[in-house]
């Protein structure tokens, strides 16, 4: 999916596991992995 971007290592402020996203975290906003994105997001 993201073949060509360069991946960075976080934790996800939700669950506090290590995840791989798609942007550099600034530090400022959560960072959330893929499920706990998928949970708090609007249907």
């Amino acid at each position: 999916m993201y073949n060509n971007r360069e991946m960075h290592t976080a934790v996800c402020a939700e669950c506090k596991q290590e995840c791989q996203v798609p942007f550099k975290p600034d530090g400022t906003r959560p960072v959330y992995c893929r499920e706990c994105y998928a949970k708090k997001r609007p249907p």
